[in-house]
Protein backbone atom coordinates (compact mmCIF):
# COMPACT_ATOMS: atom_id res chain seq x y z
CA UNK A 1 0.00 0.00 0.00
CA UNK A 2 1.28 3.19 -1.13
CA UNK A 3 0.05 6.98 0.42
CA UNK A 4 0.96 10.04 -1.61
CA UNK A 5 1.00 13.22 -0.16
CA UNK A 6 0.73 16.20 -1.81
CA UNK A 7 1.20 19.78 -0.72
CA UNK A 8 -0.44 22.95 -2.03
CA UNK A 9 1.27 26.43 -0.57
CA UNK A 10 0.04 29.31 -1.07
CA UNK A 11 1.09 33.14 -0.44
CA UNK A 12 -1.37 35.69 0.47
CA UNK A 13 -1.58 38.11 -2.41
CA UNK A 14 0.98 40.43 -2.90
CA UNK A 15 -0.33 44.07 -1.49
CA UNK A 16 -0.31 46.63 -4.61
CA UNK A 17 1.92 49.44 -3.66
CA UNK A 18 1.01 52.54 -4.79
CA UNK A 19 -1.89 52.54 -7.49
CA UNK A 20 -1.26 51.37 -10.88
CA UNK A 21 -2.45 54.12 -14.08
CA UNK A 22 -2.45 53.76 -17.74
CA UNK A 23 0.34 56.24 -18.46
CA UNK A 24 -2.03 58.16 -21.20
CA UNK A 25 -4.79 58.61 -18.47
CA UNK A 26 -5.13 62.42 -17.81
CA UNK A 27 -5.63 61.24 -13.45
CA UNK A 28 -4.23 58.92 -11.96
CA UNK A 29 -5.07 58.17 -8.11
CA UNK A 30 -5.25 55.62 -5.50
CA UNK A 31 -4.22 54.83 -2.27
CA UNK A 32 -0.58 53.80 -1.54
CA UNK A 33 0.14 52.94 2.19
CA UNK A 34 -2.37 54.61 4.10
CA UNK A 35 -2.32 58.00 1.99
CA UNK A 36 -4.05 58.47 -1.26
CA UNK A 37 -1.82 59.65 -3.90
CA UNK A 38 -2.68 61.49 -7.21
CA UNK A 39 -1.12 62.86 -10.50
CA UNK A 40 -2.63 65.32 -13.11
CA UNK A 41 -1.44 65.55 -16.19
CA UNK A 42 -1.20 68.35 -17.42
CA UNK A 43 -1.36 70.02 -14.33
CA UNK A 44 -4.42 72.39 -14.22
CA UNK A 45 -4.26 76.34 -13.34
CA UNK A 46 -6.29 75.90 -10.45
CA UNK A 47 -7.65 72.93 -8.20
CA UNK A 48 -9.82 71.92 -5.41
CA UNK A 49 -10.42 68.63 -4.19
CA UNK A 50 -12.59 66.52 -1.70
CA UNK A 51 -12.50 63.75 0.40
CA UNK A 52 -14.73 61.53 1.75
CA UNK A 53 -13.92 57.82 3.88
CA UNK A 54 -16.46 55.68 3.72
CA UNK A 55 -18.63 58.17 2.30
CA UNK A 56 -18.32 60.75 4.48
CA UNK A 57 -16.14 63.91 4.10
CA UNK A 58 -12.92 63.90 6.05
CA UNK A 59 -10.25 66.12 6.60
CA UNK A 60 -7.11 65.77 6.39
CA UNK A 61 -3.27 66.83 5.33
CA UNK A 62 -2.68 67.60 1.40
CA UNK A 63 0.49 67.96 -0.07
CA UNK A 64 0.99 69.25 -3.61
CA UNK A 65 3.77 69.56 -6.62
CA UNK A 66 3.77 70.97 -9.36
CA UNK A 67 6.28 70.44 -12.81
CA UNK A 68 5.45 71.80 -16.28
CA UNK A 69 4.25 68.37 -17.07
CA UNK A 70 2.07 67.48 -14.28
CA UNK A 71 0.74 68.11 -10.59
CA UNK A 72 1.74 65.29 -7.96
CA UNK A 73 -0.20 65.40 -4.53
CA UNK A 74 -0.24 63.41 -1.16
CA UNK A 75 -3.58 63.27 0.87
CA UNK A 76 -3.24 61.99 4.49
CA UNK A 77 -6.61 61.94 6.45
CA UNK A 78 -7.41 62.40 9.80
CA UNK A 79 -7.75 60.22 11.77
CA UNK A 80 -5.74 57.63 10.05
CA UNK A 81 -7.26 55.03 7.99
CA UNK A 82 -8.29 51.51 9.78
CA UNK A 83 -8.72 48.03 7.32
CA UNK A 84 -11.52 48.63 4.89
CA UNK A 85 -12.17 52.27 4.70
CA UNK A 86 -12.89 53.26 1.13
CA UNK A 87 -11.46 56.41 0.88
CA UNK A 88 -12.72 59.05 -2.32
CA UNK A 89 -10.84 61.40 -3.94
CA UNK A 90 -13.00 63.82 -6.03
CA UNK A 91 -10.75 66.65 -8.31
CA UNK A 92 -12.63 70.32 -9.66
CA UNK A 93 -10.60 71.66 -12.15
CA UNK A 94 -11.11 72.75 -15.80
CA UNK A 95 -9.87 69.96 -18.11
CA UNK A 96 -9.93 67.29 -15.32
CA UNK A 97 -12.44 64.00 -15.18
CA UNK A 98 -13.90 64.70 -11.36
CA UNK A 99 -14.08 61.13 -10.59
CA UNK A 100 -14.67 60.45 -7.66
CA UNK A 101 -10.97 57.81 -7.67
CA UNK A 102 -11.47 55.47 -4.72
CA UNK A 103 -9.42 53.05 -3.19
CA UNK A 104 -10.02 50.78 -0.51
CA UNK A 105 -7.52 50.41 2.42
Amino acid sequence: MSLSLAFVLTAAPARAVGPFCVPEAPVCAGLDNGRFVFTIKPPPTSLSMQATVNGVPRGGAISTWRTPTYLEGVYYPTPALVPGDVVCMSFYAPGVPPGPYCGTH
